[in-house]
């Protein structure tokens, strides 16, 4: 998998690019198509907790003006109509309003990944933990390691000579 910021080559079990440190999971997530269904499913959740709040007002609604004409009356069995209605209601609605709230978190879980941070946040990170940056790349770093290695193992040939 190719970084889109640096076009550098990575694996795809990496959750950054080893060269500019760009999250790469939401790149994996579109490879394997679960952005498209997570919106859908986002789309969808947001619809039924619309549906249920719609069909919670409506019935309470329904009621609340039963119940004033059973007061307005005196009827006391509008009354009681009025309590079934919001009781359907709250049967009705919240169910909707809970499956709603249930594939939106779901959905809003997958979208938004915890490894997804940019490499700016990660290298203020690094910096409240010690004083200074981290290398640009993994390879650079052991390279350099490589070459400090090298130049002590010349350095103690040339003493030694």
């Amino acid at each position: 998998m190719f970084c889109p910021r640096c076009a550098t080559e990575n694996e795809l079990e990496q959750a950054y690019c080893r060269q500019c440190g760009l999250g790469l999971s939401d790149l994996r997530l579109a490879i394997d198509g679960i952005p498209t269904a997570s919106l859908n499913r986002l789309k969808s959740g947001a619809h039924l907790m619309n549906g249920g709040i719609a069909t919670l007002a409506a019935f309470m609604l329904i009621a609340f003006i039963i119940s004033l004409l059973g007061m307005t009356q005196g009827h006391p069995v509008l009354i009681a109509v009025a309590m079934i209605n919001a009781l359907l209601g709250a049967l009705i609605g919240l169910p909707l309003v809970l499956a709603g709230k249930v594939r939106v978190s779901q959905a809003s879980r997958l979208l938004s990944s915890k490894d997804s941070r940019p490499a700016q946040s990660l290298k203020a990170g690094y910096e409240s933990k010690s004083n200074r940056l981290p290398p640009g790349s993994v390879t650079d770093h052991t390279t350099l390691n490589l070459k400090n290695h090298r130049q002590a193992e010349i350095a103690d040939r040339q003493d030694a000579d």
